[in-house]
């Protein structure tokens, strides 16, 4: 997930990690602001922090990556809007294997980024999720100094093993 403003990129590390890992091609000073002091791990302790970019080579960089979901574009959306939108993102991933499957295998291997950008609707279905999840209450994220979290938070929703839980054990009266 991205924060843009007029003089500021917030990225995640995830996305950051994401993109080394897909082998994109990143400038050489995001690679070195992130990974300059040797290795760095990014796992579920830290993979929701956000690194700040202000170079604004940098930023004009992240905000033409349409797969990086932009927070401020998103917060606020109920959880219809956010499943629609992933619906939209997977009927776009199914147009994009839809015709690479109908290629030849040599016009396959001339279109292998048709697999990459199947690759990166993925990641922006998971960080819906994420952004789901997070309205609901069940993922904590902590957002740069100044920006605003959701308005409405979206009740989450009971399990149907939480129910058959709290009819086994329901609630004392004291």
């Amino acid at each position: 997930m991205k924060i843009v403003t007029e003089k500021a990129v917030y990225v995640q590390k995830h996305d950051i990690a994401y993109l080394t890992h897909m082998r994109l091609s990143i400038p050489a000073s995001i690679f070195l602001k992130v990974f300059g002091n040797g290795m760095v791990i990014i796992d579920d302790r830290n993979r929701y922090e956000f690194e700040k970019f202000e170079d604004p080579k940098e930023i004009e960089f992240f905000k033409g990556l349409d797969w990086i979901v932009d927070y401020q574009s998103v917060k606020d959306l109920s959880e219809e809007e956010i499943i629609k939108l992933g619906q939209g993102i997977a009927q776009a991933k199914n147009e994009i294997a839809q015709k690479f499957n109908a290629m030849s295998e040599v016009e396959r291997e001339e279109n292998l980024d048709m697999v990459t950008q199947c690759e990166l609707l993925d990641f922006k279905m998971y960080t819906l999720r994420d952004i789901l999840w997070f309205q609901q209450g069940h993922l904590k994220m902590t957002l740069p100094e100044g920006f605003d979290y959701p308005e409405k938070a979206i009740p989450p929703k009971e399990s149907g093993i939480q129910k058959i839980m709290r009819k086994i054990f329901p609630k004392r009266k004291n």
